[in-house]
């Protein structure tokens, strides 16, 4: 059995839907410095030209700042990894923050869904990272800043909404197409999603070729969430709030767009309108 995706329409409006956060005393910016040092894409710009970026976790391959930072250009980004911060300084960065990435990685501890047993259909855990991404997600849903998801980063935001994964997908697909790997490369897996209404400007309908590695998936939809992309299969691919007012950018795409085929209709898309909302933010 095929899981079930709702068929939806949204559409947004960016000159609608500017948000305000309101201004934060930072005492000590300092501090966040001195436990993890931010990472900028160049140096010698106003803060301006730069947008602040809190990420969930990143990694030596640098395949999201590569993937981000020339679509942000003539601005920079500023990095800040979550998973090397302490606490107050996490919060500091999210007070500077413009954005959130929510990055791929591993399982999610399905205690978080309510279904503590299927730990045995899981991979690797990391409860660190999901204590985490929770402290991400407050903040995001707090000042309502904009947010993408990627992979994990998707299944998070279904979970912190009240959502569900299957645990493996093979179990509900009858096939592992989704990680399966392709010739020379036993990571990714080349597929199509389909997007199934306007959105991003890339609209009403499109199609477009993506990569995946990942074994969960969405089971049942997250509160305030709805779909607006698939894979052929049934399975959800994009995810956005329905309130597109009070979250402009909050959206979650299963597959990965920083390691997709360049110049596809949900690939660059993905990364300009993240990048446009925090501009506007």
């Amino acid at each position: 059995m095929h899981p079930k995706v709702a068929h939806v329409k949204p559409s947004i409006n960016h000159e609608n839907t500017r948000m305000h956060r309101p201004p934060i005393l930072f005492i000590c910016i300092a501090s966040i410095w001195s436990c993890s040092t931010p990472t900028t894409s160049t140096s010698g710009h106003s803060d301006a030209d730069t947008l602040h970026v809190v990420a969930s976790r990143l990694f030596e391959s640098r395949t999201y700042e590569d993937f981000l930072e020339p679509l942000a250009r003539p601005a920079v980004i500023q990095w800040y990894n979550a998973s090397e911060l302490s606490n107050p300084a996490l919060q500091e960065a999210l007070g500077m923050a413009d954005g959130v990435l929510m990055t791929g990685g591993a399982d999610i501890h399905p205690e978080r869904y309510g279904h503590a047993a299927d730990t045995a259909r899981c991979g690797a855990i990391d409860m660190e990272r999901d204590r985490i991404e929770s402290e991400l997600l407050r903040a995001v849903d707090s000042l309502h800043l904009p947010c993408l998801g990627v992979c994990r980063g998707l299944q998070f935001m279904n979970v912190h909404n009240g959502g569900t994964l299957h645990a493996h997908l093979p179990d509900v697909l009858g096939t592992d197409a989704h990680r399966a790997g392709v010739q020379g490369n036993s990571r990714d897996t080349l597929h199509v999603v389909n997007a199934d209404a306007g959105f991003m400007g890339v609209g009403p309908a499109v199609s477009s070729d993506v990569v995946s590695h990942h074994h969960q998936g969405i089971d049942r939809l997250g509160e305030g969430l709805e779909v607006w992309a698939q894979a052929p299969d049934g399975l959800a691919e994009g995810i956005r709030r329905k309130d597109t007012i009070a979250y402009p950018c909050y959206v979650g795409v299963q597959w990965h767009p920083e390691r997709s085929p360049a110049a596809q209709p949900l690939v660059e898309p993905v990364g300009n309108y993240f990048i446009g909302a925090m501009q506007l933010n």
